[in-house]
């Protein structure tokens, strides 16, 4: 390249393309770019345009050109119109948002976009350039520029042509998405939408939309209702013409207005049964009206369907819609469809149920499609399908196609199926029958969870029930180990379980089947299979069936020998235990392999914490005990008891309800009865609750002990001798209270004295303090009194409480359960050491 202002774009790419090799190419334009970094510096306006494209160029080519962002300044600047045009299209190639650059044409930008488009004397390059400058707004206007575009954005569109409408439309379109804020602002300026002809109405629905959708521009929708009959005009304008237009595609009238047109009333009608009134008909004629032979019909019709599912249509529009949606699926060609099709579906089956259950059969169909994301969807459709009405039909289908399906489906295939038993099933006989045919199917796609499932369900079933299950597993699991059960570790589990479990009824039912086959099965299914879990539970199965059959033993014996030596020490020491107990131990062994009782239902431990709020006449209350005020108690219904001191009183502060913070420490409390209140001390519940009370208690003792710590109390019978204070007293038990002092801190015990005959089960203690102070409660070593006697160990910070260090005050509430008959005590104690 001799002279470089001879060069022009065609050149450049002619010597370019001409290069053989890569380094050739490089070098090539290693020395444009100095010809142009050179011929910047001082070329003629016309140059710099011809330089600028040659620069373009090489930047498509995907190398630098980050020297000549400055020059794209310079061209802006000129007063050409070509060189502008050039500067604005390499002021979108060049540069991005967040350029530093991009500020210094933020001023540039502003002088095009103030033109008046409005008037007539402008001439069509004015016109092209207001164009252009907006054209490079909806691009790469950053968020500092939008806010300061903004206003000018604003006036062209509502004060300019059509074209320069439109594009001022996308560059609002651009500030809503660069701050959201402005979204309410934008929509005041939207007021004429269908006023005027089509040409600009696309854009600006979009901007329209786009600021409804918005978090700023969605308390403007009940505004925007005022247009549905301007939109019902204009599409019902758009299904009837019967007009040649160059928007028409494969006979449709401008779909893609239809669609926004579509989109737009979704949003003006949902939630108004008004606004959703006025475009039922409009919406009916679109759907009868337009040819879904092509995928543009399809598209309208696809938008329509998703209208009238999010508006307050009636019910035969839904009708419609699921039917027309429906004949998606019998498509062929398009397998893009179909997946549409089965989505919409889908959406639609939380609304019109009834209407798309009418098409399981084609949905079915979809399962054996060959498209993956088809059979997924249409899983997905079927499992949402199923209730306690049709989940005998579904359900075997769905284990059919389990065993049909390829590798990749059969996981989301087993998650749906176990999901479906466990909820939909309609007895128990049914769920234990297809969980057992659904085992033998899933292979390693069962999840061990639904094994374990299956398990507890059988424990709690009749004799039949759990005959009929054992006879099929054993069926199965009778056959010789292949390849088949290699793969069952769920099935494998539950059948080693239960043949084990109820032998006893397998060998009832099944006649000539003495406890040795069954022996010898298992030991097969034992030895033989890769799963450690399979093999404990085959030796656990080996085990029940030697003691229960005398039969089995020998080959019981034979393989925990064979275990005696694996490399697995859970394995091993099943086989030297079960074998110990078999010879040492054998009555014990029967009792301890006995079958297993049915396993109750998890029940809550402890009752759910509820919030109390404290009025401020509450708080404010000072004639209250103050230990009341720790437990939201209301004073009226019990005279106040007079506080130690006045400075005690006034630093008591109601501790919060929540269990968390009531307690600095406390043991886990079972399950308390309710009782009904009493007349006279009657203490809220200790959780703040204030509607929950226990069981009747035997009696009732003073609810403060006030006497000096160091007196003496006689031991009952049978007791060991303690001192303490009678802190509380009552038919079942006694308290005693004890403690020392060692600086701030007070370490107290509160020793429970039966008065019982019987045993004193599930007892603990909740312990409650001032706010100022904290206690730890020492864990009990046992729950139960077996010797009258049980001591809980306190712990209680007593820094904070400068106007009474040496005050002990609390509130203890004891649970406890006599044969099982829940019961609880509450008392109070304020003791100085």
């Amino acid at each position: 390249m001799s002279s470089m202002d001879s060069m022009r774009l065609q050149a450049a790419i002619r010597l370019i393309r001409q290069c053989k090799t890569t380094e050739e190419e490089r070098s090539s334009v290693k020395i444009i770019s100095a010809q142009l970094r050179k011929g910047f510096a001082d070329a003629k306006p016309y140059i710099r345009v011809r330089y600028m494209l040659i620069l373009l160029y090489i930047r498509m080519l995907g190398y630098p050109t980050e020297f000549a962002h400055m020059e794209v300044l310079k061209l802006l600047s000129q007063s050409d119109f070509s060189g502008i045009r050039i500067g604005y299209l390499s002021l979108q190639l060049l540069f991005n948002e967040d350029h530093e650059l991009l500020t210094l044409v933020e001023n540039r930008m502003l002088a095009h976009l103030s033109i008046n488009g409005s008037c007539q004397s402008n001439s069509y390059e004015q016109l092209c350039l207001i164009g252009i400058s907006l054209n490079a707004s909806a691009n790469i206007a950053s968020e500092d520029m939008c806010r300061d575009l903004l206003d000018s954005i604003l006036r062209l569109f509502q004060n300019s042509p059509q074209q320069l409408r439109s594009k001022a439309a996308l560059a609002a379109l651009r500030v809503v998405r660069k701050v959201p804020d402005q979204a309410g602002y934008i929509l005041e300026h939207c007021t004429d939408l269908f006023d005027g002809n089509n040409e600009s109405l696309m854009c600006v629905l979009t901007l329209v939309i786009e600021c409804l959708q918005s978090d700023a521009g969605a308390n403007m929708i009940g505004t925007f209702r005022k247009h549905a009959m301007g939109a019902v005009r204009v599409l019902k304008g758009l299904v009837l013409s019967s007009r040649i237009t160059e928007e028409d595609v494969s006979g449709i009238t401008d779909p893609f207005l239809q669609a926004k047109l579509l989109h737009f009333m979704r949003i003006i009608g949902a939630g108004s049964e008004v606004t959703s009134e006025a475009l039922n008909d409009v919406l009916a004629q679109v759907i009868t009206n337009t040819d879904a032979t092509h995928n543009v019909g399809s598209a309208v019709l696809y938008e329509c369907v998703r209208t009238i599912n999010a508006i307050e249509s009636d019910g035969g529009l839904r009708t419609l819609a699921v039917n027309t949606i429906s004949r998606f699926l019998s498509s062929v060609k398009d397998n893009n469809l179909r997946f549409v099709g089965l989505q919409t579906l889908l959406t639609y089956s939380s609304k019109d149920f009834d209407a798309v259950v009418q098409h399981q059969a084609i949905i079915l169909e979809c399962l054996r499609d060959t498209d993956l994301s088809i059979r997924r969807r249409a899983l997905d459709l079927t499992v949402t399908l199923i209730t306690a009405n049709n989940v005998r039909l579904l359900v075997p289908d769905l284990i059919a196609y389990m065993s049909l399906c390829s590798e990749e489906m059969k996981s989301d295939v087993a998650r749906h199926i176990c999901d479906v038993i466990d909820t939909h099933y309609p007895s128990e006989m049914w769920r234990v029958d297809y969980s057992i045919r659904f085992l033998k199917v899933a292979k390693q796609f069962a999840p061990l969870d639904f094994a374990r499932r299956l398990l507890v369900v059988l424990l709690s079933q009749t004799k039949d029930v759990q005959t009929r299950a054992v006879e099929a597993l054993w069926e199965e699991a009778s056959c010789p180990f292949d390849g088949r059960h290699h793969a069952r570790k769920a099935f494998l589990m539950v059948a080693l379980w239960c043949i084990g479990e109820y032998v006893e009824l397998l060998l009832d039912a099944v006649k000539g089947l003495t406890g040795a086959d069954v022996a010898t099965c298992l030991s097969s299914l034992t030895t033989n299979t890769t799963f450690t879990l399979i093999k404990q539970y085959g030796l656990t199965a080996l085990m029940k069936v030697a003691t229960k059959c005398p039969d089995a033993k020998p080959q019981a014996m034979a393989t925990f020998a064979s275990n005696m030596t694996s490399m697995d020490c859970e394995l091993q020491q099943r086989a030297c235990e079960y074998t110990s107990l078999l010879v040492d131990f054998p009555q014990e062994a029967v009792f301890s392999f006995s079958q297993m009782p049915a396993i109750a239902p998890k029940t809550e431990a402890v009752k759910p914490v509820e919030v109390v709020t404290l009025t401020e006449m509450q708080l404010l209350q000072e004639t209250t005990n103050i230990l009341d005020d720790l437990f939201n108690f209301d004073g009226a219904s019990k005279p106040a008891l007079p506080p130690p001191t006045r400075d005690s009183s006034s630093t008591m502060v109601a501790l919060s309800s929540q269990a968390g913070s009531l307690f600095s420490a406390c043991c886990d409390a079972p399950p308390v009865s309710q009782r009904a209140p009493s007349n006279a001390n009657t203490f809220d519940d200790l959780f703040g609750n204030s509607n929950a009370v226990s069981v009747p208690a035997a009696c009732e003792s003073p609810p403060v002990a006030d006497t000096s710590i160091k007196s003496e109390v006689a031991s009952p019978k049978g007791s060991r001798g303690v001192t303490g204070v009678c802190a509380f007293n009552c038919s079942d038990f006694k308290v005693l209270l004890s403690g020392r002092m060692e600086g701030s801190i007070i370490f107290a015990d509160l020793v429970v004295q039966s008065n019982l005959n019987e045993a004193v089960e599930q007892l603990s203690f909740s312990v409650a303090t001032l706010r100022m102070c904290t206690v730890e409660v020492a864990p009990l070593p046992s729950t139960m009194m077996p010797y009258g006697v049980a001591t809980q160990q306190l712990k209680v910070d007593n820094t904070q409480n400068t106007a009474n260090p040496r005050t002990l005050t609390l509130r203890v509430r004891i649970s406890y359960a006599v044969h099982g008959a829940p019961r609880e005590q509450m008392f109070e104690v304020s003791q100085t050491l």
